[in-house]
């Protein structure tokens, strides 16, 4: 059964708590990404900010130069780089997330979106080819 550690993508573009929303909005849309794992400087994942989240203060001149760990989900769903696929599928569809943060000790170690274990899976029921 594959893991999460072996579909994730490892080079995760994360966002520290003191950059400001103006500094995650320019990331968002320069990286074109949905959401960022906020992380402090030891790698513990500590939040998260989502272009939803974002949307609503893009309009806001007040809060441009505030920082994320203002803004940013503290409470944050996310799954362990040894749990099993299916197990994250179920996470998935029962919290209605796009994407999940793996941790490893608490350390940010990849994302997962649901495109990953959707192309996981089915690379798992491909016929292989012998010619």
């Amino acid at each position: 059964m594959l893991t999460a550690a072996q579909i994730m993508t490892s080079d995760v573009v994360t966002i520290a708590p003191n950059a400001t929303i103006q500094d995650a909005i320019e990331l968002l849309v320069h990286r074109r990404i949905s959401g960022l794992p906020v992380v402090d400087p030891t790698g513990r994942l500590v939040g998260i900010i989502t272009e939803f989240a974002l949307l609503a203060m893009a309009y806001n001149q007040d809060v441009q130069n505030d920082p994320i760990e203002h803004h940013m989900t503290r409470d944050v769903l996310t799954v362990d780089a040894s749990d099993a696929i299916s197990h994250v599928t179920d996470v998935f569809i029962l919290h209605r997330v796009r994407r999940l943060p793996v941790v490893q000790g608490g350390r940010l170690v990849g994302l997962l979106s649901r495109h990953d274990v959707l192309s996981a899976l089915l690379s798992e029921q491909a016929p292989v080819c012998t010619a």
